[in-house]
């Protein structure tokens, strides 16, 4: 299975097929910026279930995600983030977190955290929802495409 940089690169190429596929109008540099990013953090998520560079990542952002709910009194954000902070130590690797239906439900939990956290924000913050999704999808794709390649040489 490819490792960290594998999922990278798929993270890259979705972002360019994507970028093409939505064709902003004029996107500008902050726009291509949090697609792309977005889009690199979802091709390394559904990794966050075992030690990588993935799951450090994403428990950097889950902590300070943690501290902005407390310092900010959203008890149901900072309930709901914790749940997704400690599932990943509860499962198997390649279990849930490589299931299309778990990462869409994930990806649907944030734009509703993230719409209701910034209401003026929304478009450009749903577009990285978008993004994040694809990334995850092109993760899943390596993963399985990849491990039907190996049984088969």
């Amino acid at each position: 299975m490819p490792g960290y940089r594998g999922h990278l690169v798929g993270g890259v190429i979705t972002y360019a097929v994507t970028m093409q596929v939505l064709k902003y109008a004029q996107p500008n540099a902050h726009v291509i910026l949090q697609g792309l990013v977005c889009c690199l953090l979802g091709s390394l998520f559904p990794d966050v279930d075992v030690k990588s560079k993935g799951q450090k990542v994403f428990y950097y952002l889950l902590l300070s995600f943690l501290l902005y709910c407390l310092f900010a009194h959203k008890w149901r954000m900072f309930v709901m983030a914790s749940v997704l902070g400690v599932t990943p130590l509860l499962v198997r690797h390649r279990g849930i977190f490589h299931e299309v239906w778990f990462l869409l439900l994930v990806t649907l939990a944030m734009m509703v955290a993230v719409t209701s956290l910034q209401k003026a924000y929304e478009p450009v913050l749903l577009s990285n929802c978008f993004f994040f999704f694809a990334g995850c999808l092109s993760h899943v794709f390596l993963d399985r495409f990849l491990s039907k390649v190996k049984r088969v040489l």
